[in-house]
């Protein structure tokens, strides 16, 4: 930016008061404004006396959107330098006002932190006694520059050890003692949960400080709580649900009240934000009477929740908790939540039984829970996780949860047991989730052992996400109807044990992973090929080539397919081979995925088939397949134009990826090329065409490879922005002239080598 006349910085604050914010404006001008005088004629002013300046507009503290139309301020003007920025908790009122850009401004990290507490704090914090204390005080304010100006100023130069542990355990107690820290700091905070703007989003914020500091919280988990609790309508489909808490969820993170968690999938309270709803909860006294006792290390909860009959929700998560005593649920008619995930517990006490009130039970990765008592009288539950749990057999009484809508049974590596009737009686079920279970469903049709049949997940009308494993599909019929109904489902085909080791893809909504089968022998395979956007082939045998597959089954073209991984399955030799079909196949494939394929020497084989094949193909991988000596022959690069990345990797025999004369017009899009381990690679392709789409290429132990695409300096694409590759790689490199050479290096970043 250009020099400006003037920096004009605004303080607007809670209360919006349009004629104020025009007198700051005109006072920073030196122009009288007539206080008496209706806002549209002052705006004419200062817009008038604006219009002649280069300026910088700083607005401070914005709750709301403000129009700057009727302020009398001039639209943004980047030649005129003209320039606004404003400061918000509220990412509603950026979109508001239709900014440019938005920057995060995050806490400050540890060093800094430190700094500006000590600044604050004085010297006393380097006397050796208080040091360590200091800087705990100082790691309480979670780097928050309000927080850690306010305690600091409390604390300056005092120098009585005592104070200073005084004011550690009350901050650690959430518990606003330090002078200034209530009306300096969680009144200031307050400000964006009182400007939410319903008393259910309060309500979900407050929740969230259940959780213990710095907790990732699930959001499926908090959901789910959410609903049970009802903060959210039970009384609607649960994808509504699910939507209805995501944006909930992003409310609150658009007004700084919730961020991102440590992983994906998850979100926290920043440690001071959580003070402060546990201060608004302590305040107003609670509306809805809570319990958590999280990560506090207790090995023995008390014998009885006496005095809390008005409890509606208990989190035990991740103690160490081995025993519940048999009359701990006692009285607790109220709860409505109770999550114990992550604790020790062996068996839960019958007592269980008298939370009529329940609709969730949240047992997630309880690793030593062998036994549950029976379920029958939990009418209302809503959610039953017994994800990772060590439990031989369903609950009894399980069939009578009329109500449930979600069943977690993932990595129930014990399962043994669900007996006949329990999953047919769920009739309001809209989740099953069973996916690495060791659950063997029975696939055979109108016979009764005594244990829940596949047939019975088929009676289930309301069911829209179906996670599973089965042995066989033979005697039971995958159609297409069926499976067209769901919304989501992940089922694998796979007569021994379940396989984990599948990678996530962003068309993992309807997956198929067919594991150890004949491909041409099976049957029952038609609808889920028909319908799955995701489909794992993996130790399968019948084939030579996928295509064969649309003959074998009658299929038109895998059209819903848009991710193929393919690994470690021998008798392919090319993916589509075109001497055996006449229509196109895999129309709509994007992402694809070919791993220890033994005997792949080509991904076209035979004659060149019908255009559309691959049409919209946008990342290829190939990995460790021996055989394969070019990855993309002319025939293919005339189907693959929307081709994004290429990234091959330990192919033993790959000479060139890019066959046949190349043209721009063949690879538009192309902007990623990661090449490693490739002993015998040559060239990327043979002739040297212009990149118009590409960005990067990486090059990792190729020792063959000695010159990259580039005739001229005019072909190094525009786009080009790095080389990657090791620096031995890079000295062997042969350039054309040195204008090239001199382009190329200007772009390389040398990798760091593997370990």
């Amino acid at each position: 930016m250009e020099s400006i006349d003037i920096v004009i910085w605004i303080t607007v604050s809670k209360d919006l008061d349009l004629k104020k914010v025009q007198s700051q404006i005109a006072k920073r001008l030196n122009l009288e404004l007539d206080p008496n005088e209706v806002i549209e004629e002052r705006a004419k002013m200062l817009l008038k006396r604006l219009m002649m300046k280069k300026f910088l507009l700083i607005l401070d503290d914005v709750w709301d959107h403000i129009d700057l139309d009727i302020v009398g301020v001039p639209q943004t003007d980047d030649q005129a330098n003209r320039k606004i920025l404003l400061t918000t908790r509220s990412l509603d009122v950026c979109r508001a006002m239709m900014t440019d850009e938005e920057i995060k401004l995050d806490v400050l990290k540890q060093e800094a932190a430190w700094n500006l507490f000590a600044q604050n704090a004085g010297d006393v914090v380097e006397v050796p006694s208080i040091n360590p204390l200091a800087r705990a005080v100082a790691k309480e304010c979670g780097g928050l520059p309000l927080a850690l100006k306010t305690v600091g100023k409390s604390m300056r130069n005092k120098r009585r050890i005592e104070l200073w542990k005084h004011a550690l355990h009350h901050l650690q107690h959430s518990d606003p003692h330090v002078k200034h820290i209530e009306d300096e700091v969680y009144r200031r905070l307050k400000l964006s949960y009182d400007s939410l703007p319903s008393k259910i989003l309060q309500s979900c914020f407050l929740f969230c400080s259940l959780y213990p500091e710095n907790y990732s919280i699930r959001t499926d988990e908090l959901i789910q709580c959410w609903i049970a609790d009802r903060l959210i309508n039970e009384h609607q489909p649960l994808e509504d649900c699910f939507n209805d808490g995501i944006a909930l969820i992003e409310t609150l993170k658009d007004s700084c009240l919730l961020e991102q968690g440590d992983y994906a999938g998850t979100v926290k309270l920043h440690d001071v934000v959580r003070d402060v709803a546990i201060w608004i909860s302590t305040k107003q006294g609670s509306e809805k009477p809570c319990a958590s006792i999280l990560f506090t290390n207790i090995t023995k909860p008390p014998k009885q929740f006496s005095g809390f009959s008005e409890l509606t929700v208990i989190l035990l998560v991740g103690n160490p908790i081995n025993k519940i005593h048999d009359n701990l649920f006692a009285g607790l008619r109220k709860l409505r939540v109770l999550n114990l995930s992550q604790s020790h517990i062996v068996t839960l006490p019958p007592s269980l039984s008298q939370l009529q009130e329940l609709r969730a039970l949240l047992l997630r990765d309880c690793c030593y829970l062998e036994k549950l008592p029976s379920l029958g009288a939990l009418r209302k539950l809503l959610v039953m996780d017994l994800s990772g749990t060590r439990l031989r057999e369903l609950p009894n009484g399980t069939s009578k949860l009329k109500k449930l809508q979600e069943l977690h049974l993932s990595r129930t590596h014990h399962l043994e047991t669900i007996e006949a009737g329990t999953i047919s009686g769920l009739q309001s079920l809209e989740l099953l989730d069973m996916s690495f279970s060791a659950y063997k469903w029975d696939t055979r049709c109108n016979v009764d052992y005594g244990k829940a049949s596949f047939n019975e997940i088929l009676t289930l009308d309301q069911l829209s996400i179906v996670k599973l494993r089965l042995d066989k599909v033979d005697s039971v019929t995958l159609d297409s109807a069926w499976l067209m109904k769901l919304r989501e489902f992940n089922i694998q085909i796979s007569p021994g044990s379940c396989d984990s080791n599948h990678l996530a893809t962003q068309h993992d909504e309807k997956r198929a992973i067919l594991r150890g089968v004949d491909l041409m022998g099976i049957k029952g395979l038609n609808g889920l090929l028909d319908t799955a956007s995701a489909l794992d082939l993996v130790i399968c045998g019948g084939i030579s080539a996928l295509s064969e597959l649309s003959i074998s089954h009658r299929l038109s073209s895998l059209e819903s397919v848009k991710s193929l991984s393919i690994s470690k399955c021998d008798c392919i030799t090319s993916l589509i081979s075109g001497d055996n079909i006449s229509g196109t196949v895999l129309p709509n494939l994007e992402h694809l995925s070919l791993n220890r394929l033994e005997n792949l020497g080509a991904i076209l084989g035979g004659m060149v088939p019908r255009k559309g094949c691959l049409k919209w193909l946008k990342t290829i991988e190939v990995v460790d397949c021996k055989k394969l000596r070019a990855l993309i022959s002319f025939a293919l690069l005339q189907q693959v134009k929307n081709l994004e990345q290429i990234k091959v990797k330990k192919c033993s025999k790959m000479k060139y990826i890019i066959g046949g004369e190349v043209s721009a017009e063949m690879i538009p899009k192309l902007r990623v090329i990661e090449l490693s381990d490739l002993p015998m690679l040559k060239t990327i392709c043979s002739r040297l065409p212009a990149w118009p789409a590409l960005e990067m290429i990486e090059v990792r132990n190729c020792p063959m490879l000695t010159k990259l695409p580039f005739a001229t300096s005019n072909g190094v694409a525009a786009t080009l922005k790095e080389i990657r590759g090791e620096l031995q790689w890079l000295n062997r490199l042969i350039y054309s002239n040195d204008e090239i050479k001199s382009s190329l290096q200007q772009r390389f970043q040398p990798l760091k080598p593997l370990r």
